[in-house]
Order: C-alpha cells, then structure tokens, then sequence
C-alpha cells in the first residue's frame, strides 16, 4: 500500500475520531445545561446515575460535566480539522492529531477502560486513535516526502 494511501486512511479514522468526540461534547453540554444530568451516561446504565436520588444535583459537578463537554468538543474540532491537513501529508497535523486525541484517549484508556467501567461502544473509540497514531506515524517515518504545512 502506498504512503499517501496509509495516511488517507489514517484521516479517515482521524475524521471519525474527531467528529464524534464534537458531536458528544456539544450534544452532552446542551443536556447538561438544560437539566439533564445523566446526559451522554444514559447509554451506560451501570454508571450512577445523579438523579436517581430524587434530588437537584448541586451546581459543582453540573459545572464539571459541562467543563468536561467543552474539552471534548475542542478536542473533536482540532482533531477534525486536522484529520484534513494528515489527509494532505502535514507532518505537524500527524503530531497534532496524534498529541491531542491520544492524550485524550490514553485518560479514557486509564480511567475508563482500564477501570473497568467500559461497556459497548466504549474501547471502540480508542481503538481508531490507536490505530490513526501507528498508521500516520508508520507513514512520517517512511517517508521523507511529508508537507512542512
């Protein structure tokens, strides 16, 4: 397989990556500001849910989750933005893409899967960064022909 055709179809999963990580970060953000706590661990039922209490949950973990909603949306822009840039051979894009979605997925590696709280669709995620980050890198290591931009 070519070079250019590794590194399109690491921009392909680049893409995946990046547009679903914005899509749950500004769809989360949206429920959890409009009241809904559980927002994206609906699809997770052995996570607890807050409001199985019966009460109002206080402002402080509310805050938190929409905090946690913002990073995911920014992580997911620059990832898709940069899945186009690796889809043109950028060196800095491969590093870009590959710093941000793997430092964003090596914590839900950590915390999540390895804490064992994964449950379908869970790991899935991670599998396309860790496959984008070995074939793009595969690529920039291969060859020397790789756009300063």
């Amino acid at each position: 397989m070519k070079l250019s055709n590794v590194l399109k179809v690491s921009a392909v999963l680049w893409a995946i990556w990046g547009v679903f990580h914005l899509f749950i970060g500004v769809a989360s953000a949206v429920l959890f500001i409009k009241g809904h706590p559980v927002g994206q661990f609906e699809a997770f039922p052995e996570v607890m849910n807050i409001t199985m209490f019966n009460m109002q949950s206080p402002f402080a973990p509310i805050a938190t989750l929409v905090q946690h909603s913002y990073n995911l949306a920014w992580a997911g822009l620059i990832v898709t933005i940069g899945s186009i840039y690796v889809w043109k051979q950028s060196k800095t894009a491969i590093f870009l893409s590959a710093l941000i979605g793997g430092l964003f997925d090596l914590g839900y590696f950590v915390f999540v899967d390895l804490g064992g709280y994964a449950s379908f669709p869970g790991p899935q995620m991670t599998y396309i960064c860790a496959s984008a980050i070995v074939l793009s890198f595969y690529a920039y290591f291969k060859s020397d022909k790789l756009a300063n931009i």
